[in-house]
């Protein structure tokens, strides 16, 4: 019951990509993959491959020129739009499944493990809360996971409506390591800092929290400061103005 199932709905939704240079750069490269178990759905601003109007980027594969300042502003060199960020979205493409591919993953394999058509959320990698807790859990994380207030913002109410149609939610955060393999980022010039904060939940029904105690214990026990070390961040060197920092949100709600 609590085993990843492929499901052609599983979509990544607002992954959101900040910029953030010590001083005025011209010229930035942001080539963004993806694994073939997803493609993209919806880009903003328009990237260098040509995408019919109305029509969904399919390419698995795309490419942004812009101008950043410090503070975050882009202008992207195709389209002359300025935006705060870099958008996108995806739907999962389930693939076929190998044999062997099936087994059970221990908690900490579905942890530094990430399938976008298979993504999985369980009592031992996960953290359960009632609903009316989650925008003050989310806001603690968000904040270990270095995220500005603008951000944490943004990314709590984007979700909250979806979160609030359930009485209960679990939730984890993807391993930087494995969100990269899932969608490799390059930008040039290299910046100092990547921080790539991707975050799974689902609805728990009332009636399966027994299934839920581990997680609703690590909630308690760990607080919402777990998660850097689970991502993997560099709070110092996120926070320090001197460096060229990328900062990147997004998430998928698990059915």
């Amino acid at each position: 019951m609590l085993s990843p199932k492929p499901s052609p709905r599983s979509r990544c939704r607002k992954p959101v990509i900040y910029l953030y240079p010590p001083s005025s750069l011209a010229d930035v490269t942001v080539d963004l993959a993806l694994a073939p178990s997803w493609r993209f759905s919806a880009v903003h601003p328009p990237p260098r491959t040509t995408v019919p109007p109305g029509e969904p980027h399919t390419a698995q594969s795309l490419t942004w020129m812009v101008a950043a300042e410090p503070n975050g502003t882009l202008v992207d060199k195709t389209s002359g739009i300025e935006v705060s960020y870099l958008y996108w979205e995806a739907i999962a493409t389930p693939q076929p499944v190998t044999p062997g591919a099936s087994r059970a993953t221990t908690p900490i394999t579905d942890i530094l493990t990430f399938d976008p058509a298979r993504p999985s959320v369980n009592p031992g990698d996960s953290v359960l809360l009632p609903t009316s807790k989650v925008p003050g859990y989310l806001d603690l994380a968000l904040k270990a996971l270095t995220l500005h207030t603008e951000a944490r913002t943004s990314f709590i109410t984007y979700w909250l409506p979806d979160m609030l149609k359930h009485e209960y939610v679990a939730l984890r955060f993807v391993a930087q390591d494995a969100y990269e393999q899932a969608a490799p980022m390059r930008i040039v010039p290299a910046p100092d800092v990547v921080t790539r904060v991707f975050m799974l939940f689902r609805g728990v029904p009332v009636g399966d929290l027994g299934l839920w105690e581990a997680a609703s214990a690590r909630a308690h026990a760990d607080g919402a400061r777990l998660w850097a070390d689970v991502v993997g961040v560099d709070a110092v060197r996120a926070a320090d103005s001197g460096l060229f920092r990328v900062l990147e949100w997004g998430g998928m709600e698990v059915r």
